[in-house]
Formats: structure tokens, C-alpha cells, sequence
């Protein structure tokens, strides 16, 4: 029986120790009373080899410790403050009252009987206090392998007072030893048992606690997130569903390229594929995805490599930028375009004209600015309002946006001053001049056809009809020589030139490149 008890104590404390040490800190106190009981049950196996102080004293002082160190480890599973008189005043009760009667069985068993018991109700006592506290089954077996211990105790004390009990010493075989050793082996048994359900049970809840959490801050983040896996959708959070328009089921192991522009597939699929490899992770893009309404929204993509079910997949986040990129564009337009005819400013003019002056080192290809001043445009502000003024700016911008090449900038200058910048024109500078003549002299007669003006400012709604040609100065460029503002400061010239000509004529700028 000694050594049933001491292999299964043996294998319990070795078990619990290594899975206290490595995952759970809070067996290690239970660990460490099934190691004493381990100690106890050896040096009883050895009565009659070893002292009396060994075998009787100090086996039986084990086995009160362990007992203490039981209710220790349920204090520390709940994070409570052990009070150190649990565990020193049973052991002074045993090492005194054992050391006393060390001749006396009897004495001794109905003494260590009784500590033990009463250790034991202390312990079903704290499980039932802590029961609310705790999650699970696993108090409940750790208050059964006390009560278990417990009936020992009694059965003990009523068998030895009550004459029942012949036993002279704790190797003899009687009813009373035997139950004694059986309840011991048994309430071991369900102590680990217990200790381990009640940690494993703590565990799981913590760790379905921590899934609902996160849930929750995926379900209610304010940012789309989705997992890709395949090519296809395996999770997508409500603001997802919000974003694209769609219901769960209706992206869930659903392709996600469909939902993608067709000009950003290609794009979106090698950043996925990349992204696969964890090469992109936090690599942020903007695509454009279609909404249920067939809306284009763009949404940047960010995300990063993780393992979805034991496979590779990757989680996704997806802001809505459509309104950043709105006014992104819009402030481009402020900064680049005239607000009143949304032509090119002289901004984005020069810019382009770099373009066209480093493309000739490209081609040999000459281009050509084209001044442009209103000649009666004054007098109509004068006389009808700056609003007339300004139906005339934007009826001059159409006109000249519907004759020009598509490779040439129209723009506004400033007041009722315009510039064209014409491209590609022949490689040969006689040819270049040819073809922006007679580009300029086009211009001058679409220009000078009369303009149909109504302005609804009023009421009722006022027509004018209005006669203005225009004064142009011409200065053909290469790659090199003069300056970006050199050049327009030339063709300005020219244009002065012409209005000392008698205006509603072109003149070019006699410098050249």
C-alpha cells in the first residue's frame, strides 16, 4: 500500500511540477505539497530502517505541511495573502505532541487525526467560500478529495475511541490502516486532478474572455478589417460590410478581386501576393472598390502576414480615403487650375513647359508659347458687369480648350490674359514656325467670332452679345538656351508688339533659341 501511494504521489508531484514550471506558476504550491507527501510516504516505507525522529516526527510533520501548503496553493490561486499561522501552528501541534508521545500510537494517530481533519474542513471550508470566484468543476473536486480525507479522519477517531481498532502501528494490516491508506491514495488522486481542472478551466476562460475582447474591438473598430486567404474572403468585420455595402454572406469565401477596379486588379493582387511572402507588412496602397450601389470609393490597404486555421492569410485593414482624395484633388486643382475657367495656372504652365523643353532632348521636336490678350474686354466689364466679364473668360477658356491637341496646355495667365503652349511641332525651326503661325492665326479667327453671353444674375435673365478679337505674340523654343520665365516674358513681348501693330494680329518675338 506504502508504495502504490508513494509511485502515484511520485508521478502526480513530477507531473504537476513540469506543467507548473513550464505554462501554470499557480500549481507550484500544489506541486510542492505532493512533493512532501512524496517524502512522508518514503520515510514510512523505511519504519524500523531509519530513527524514529525520521519515520514518525518528520513523515508525519510532511504530511501536515502538505495539508497547509494545499490550502496555501487555493489562497494563491485567487491571488490572496497566505496567513503563515495555517501552516505553523499544525506543524508545531504534530512536532510537539508527536515528539511527546513517540512511544504511543494511539496518542499520536488521535492527535494527527484530528489536525488533519481539521485541516481538511478548513479546506472544503475555503472552496465553498471561494465557490463564486471560481470557474468550473475543479473546486468541486478539490473539496471532494478534502472531504474524502476528511471521512478518513473520522472513521479514525470514532473507530480508536470506540475500541474498534487494534492496530499498534502504521504498517499493521487492520480495516483502520487500510482505510486510512485508501483515502490518502484516493483524495491525491482528485487533489491533482482538481488543481489541474481548476487551472485548465481558469485558462480556457481567460482565454475565451480575451477572444470576446478582441472580438469586440474588431467588431466595433472604426476601420475596415478582413482576412484573405485563396483569393478569397474568410473573415470580414461590420465596418467591412459597412465600407463595401455588402452583407457577411455575401463576402465571406467570395472571391475579393471582383470588388476591386479593373484597373487596380492587377496592382491589389501582387501587393497580395507579396504581402503573402511578408514582404509588405504595414505597406499601406489606395485601390478603388466598388460599393452595392456601383459607387467607386478609394479605401487604403494596409496589413500584414498571419496564419488563419493553420495556414497562411493575411489580415487586412481598409480606411475610406474618398473624401481625403477629394480634397486632396481639390487643393490641386486650387494650386494648379484658375478657379473661374479651371484652366491651367501659369503654375502648372511652367511646369509643363519644362516637360516640353526636356522632351526635345528626347525627339529634336521644337514647341511654341501662343500670348494671348483680349482686346475688348474692358469696355464689356464696364458696361455690364464684372459677372458678364466673367461668362466672356470661361466662353474664351472653351474656345480654346476645343482648339487645341490634346498633347498642348491652354491656360489662364491672369485678368484676360491667356497662354497656349504648343508640343510636338516639326524638328526643323523654319517648320515649327510655320505650324504655330498658322495655329495662331486659327485661334485669332475662332477668337474673334462673336459671343452670345446670358448671365441670369438678374432677373429677368440678361443677353449680350459681344464682338473681342485678340492680340497674340509667339515665341518658338527648343530644349535650350534661355529661361522657362525668359520665354514668356518674350512671347509677352510679342505681344506688346502686335498691340502696337493695331491689336487683332500675331507677331512673333525676333529672339530665339
Amino acid at each position: 500500500m506504502f508504495v502504490m501511494i508513494l509511485i502515484a504521489s511520485t508521478i502526480m508531484t513530477i507531473s504537476l511540477a513540469a506543467i507548473a514550471i513550464r505554462r501554470h506558476p499557480d500549481l507550484r504550491t500544489w506541486a510542492l505539497a505532493l512533493a512532501l507527501q512524496v517524502v512522508a510516504y518514503m520515510l514510512l516505507t523505511l519504519r524500523g530502517q531509519l530513527s524514529d525522529w525520521l519515520t514518525i516526527v518528520l513523515a508525519n510533520g510532511c504530511i501536515t505541511a502538505s495539508l497547509s501548503l494545499y490550502v496555501a496553493g487555493l489562497y494563491r490561486f485567487h491571488h490572496q495573502r497566505f496567513p503563515m499561522a495555517l501552516l505553523w501552528v499544525p506543524l508545531a501541534i504534530i512536532a510537539s505532541g508527536f515528539v511527546l508521545w513517540i512511544d504511543n500510537y494511539r496518542a499520536r494517530a488521535l492527535l494527527g487525526g484530528l489536525v488533519w481533519l481539521l485541516q481538511s474542513i478548513y479546506l472544503i471550508a475555503l472552496v465553498m467560500w471561494y465557490r463564486h470566484q471560481t470557474i468550473g468543476r475543479g473546486q468541486y473536486i478539490l473539496a471532494a478529495s478534502a472531504l474524502v480525507f476528511a471521512g478518513a479522519m473520522v472513521y479514525r477517531w470514532v473507530a480508536m475511541t470506540a475500541g474498534l481498532d487494534t492496530s499498534l502501528q502504521i504498517t499493521d494490516a487492520t480495516p483502520l490502516v487500510i482505510v486510512t491508506f485508501i483515502s490518502s491514495l484516493t483524495s491525491t488522486l482528485l487533489l491533482a486532478v482538481g488543481a489541474l481542472t481548476m487551472i485548465q478551466e481558469r485558462y480556457e476562460h481567460a482565454l475565451r474572455d480575451s477572444e470576446s475582447r478582441h472580438r469586440k474591438l474588431v467588431d466595433f473598430a472604426p476601420l475596415g478589417i478582413c482576412v484573405l486567404q485563396d483569393t478569397l474572403f474568410r473573415y470580414a468585420n461590420p465596418k467591412t460590410q459597412e465600407l463595401l455595402g455588402q452583407r457577411e454572406d455575401e463576402l465571406v469565401n467570395h472571391p475579393f478581386l471582383p470588388f476591386i477596379h479593373p484597373d487596380d486588379q492587377a496592382e491589389t493582387q501582387a501587393n497580395h501576393f507579396r504581402r503573402l511572402t511578408g514582404k509588405n507588412d504595414g505597406f499601406a496602397y489606395a485601390v478603388r472598390i466598388q460599393t452595392r450601389n456601383h459607387d467607386w470609393r478609394w479605401i487604403e490597404i494596409s496589413g500584414v502576414l498571419f496564419e488563419w486555421h493553420g495556414r497562411p492569410a493575411t489580415l487586412n485593414f481598409l480606411t475610406d480615403i474618398t473624401e481625403r482624395r477629394k480634397a486632396d484633388e481639390q487643393i490641386r486643382e486650387l494650386a494648379y487650375h484658375d478657379t473661374l475657367t479651371h484652366l491651367p495656372n501659369r503654375r502648372l504652365l511652367v511646369d509643363r513647359l519644362q516637360m516640353a523643353r526636356a522632351a526635345y532632348h528626347r525627339n529634336g521636336k521644337h514647341g511654341a508659347l501662343v500670348f494671348i490678350d483680349l482686346d475688348n474686354f474692358k469696355p464689356l466689364n464696364d458696361l455690364h458687369g464684372h459677372a458678364v466679364g466673367d461668362l466672356l473668360l470661361m466662353e474664351v477658356a472653351q474656345r480654346l480648350l476645343h482648339h487645341i491637341r490634346g498633347a498642348d496646355t491652354a491656360a489662364r495667365f491672369g485678368g484676360d490674359e491667356f497662354v497656349v503652349l504648343l508640343t510636338q511641332l516639326s524638328d526643323q525651326a523654319e517648320m515649327a514656325h510655320s505650324q504655330a503661325a498658322q495655329f495662331a492665326e486659327k485661334l485669332r479667327s475662332v477668337l474673334a467670332q462673336p459671343y452670345i453671353l446670358v448671365t441670369d444674375a438678374g432677373s429677368p435673365s440678361q443677353t449680350v452679345e459681344h464682338h473681342c478679337t485678340a492680340t497674340m505674340g509667339v515665341a518658338i523654343f527648343n530644349g535650350t538656351g534661355a529661361s522657362d520665365n525668359t520665354l514668356l516674358d518674350r512671347a509677352d513681348a510679342a505681344m506688346y508688339q502686335a498691340k502696337q501693330a493695331g491689336h487683332n494680329c500675331v507677331r512673333f518675338s525676333e529672339e530665339s533659341e
